[in-house]
């Protein structure tokens, strides 16, 4: 990773902070209007389908940004890698994740952004990921992070306690992956109920703040869009994680595939075994 400041990090993070949570706002607004819902096509580096209100809101994050004073390089899945200037930084944004709760009117979505340095000679890649945001649309604090500075919820620094709620989060499409989930909950002994909420950064998160045990998704889609922000919080409010590709590159929308997280080393033990019994150790060995 190319040096930067602490001086800078705290920069980096409080600029996200005002951009992630101004963009927030700008989809709480908008909530609800069927105009914003129509499909303007799919993706050519996936199969998902584009709304209106996606490229709308890149395109206010973009602008966000550029306000602010960032003229970094800007990485979107709408619109792909944009220059907006010569500073040294790039930001990967996901203007809107759980697009399809957004749609159904099911307020459980929010706004990521991750910032890394421009290394010399190389690509980023997710493990140069220094500061982010990820910014529920529900009016709540914007969640925040800068390497070795601390994460935050508004204003106020957090670490892990005690997680409250026994929340599995966890996200499955064979019966191969759901065996992983399954011996979890066979090995922990006790009950907890298994959500899939439909935001993968604000689930990491909230494994990251303790309001939730783990986060399992091991069917190798997600991106880098997805996650490039909520990892990096997770990890620096005390969380383990696990990422199938950490030197997935940050100027394309490429997959990470696999994450893992756990919110205390007790339940990561547990998630690991449950891993090797169940065909995925790999996973279990791939910790950020």
């Amino acid at each position: 990773m190319e040096y930067v400041s602490r001086r800078e990090l705290e920069d980096l993070r409080r600029l996200v902070v005002r951009v992630a949570g101004e963009a927030a706002a700008f989809l709480r607004d908008r909530f609800g209007l069927e105009e914003l819902l129509a499909t303007r096509g799919v993706h050519s580096y996936d199969s998902d389908e584009s709304m209106v209100i996606d490229y709308d809101a890149e395109e206010n994050v973009m602008e966000l940004l550029r306000l602010e004073g960032f003229r970094g390089v800007f990485v979107g899945e709408e619109h792909g890698v944009v220059r907006l200037g010569e500073d040294p930084f790039v930001a990967v944004v996901d203007p809107l994740d759980g697009s399809k709760n957004y749609a159904s009117m099911v307020p459980w979505s929010s706004v990521s952004i991750a910032i890394a340095p421009l290394p010399s000679g190389r690509e980023p890649v997710l493990r140069d990921v220094v500061a982010g945001a990820v910014a529920p649309i529900l009016p709540f604090p914007v969640l925040s992070f800068a390497k070795g500075l601390g994460a935050f919820e508004g204003g106020a620094r957090i670490r892990i306690g005690k997680p409250v709620k026994k929340l599995v989060l966890a996200y499955v499409e064979s019966l191969d992956q759901a065996r992983v989930v399954h011996a979890y909950l066979s090995l922990l002994g006790d009950k907890r109920s298994v959500r899939a909420l439909g935001s993968a950064s604000l689930e990491v998160s909230w494994v990251g703040m303790g309001r939730a045990d783990v986060f399992i998704d091991v069917r190798g889609r997600l991106r880098i869009v997805d996650v490039a922000a909520s990892i990096w919080f997770a990890k620096e409010a005390g969380a383990i994680v696990a990422v199938e590709n950490p030197e997935a590159r940050l100027t394309r929308v490429e997959r990470v595939g696999s994450v893992l997280a756990a919110s205390s080393t007790d339940s990561w033990k547990v998630l690991v075994r449950a891993l090797e019994e169940t065909g995925f150790s790999e996973l279990g060995r791939r910790t950020l």
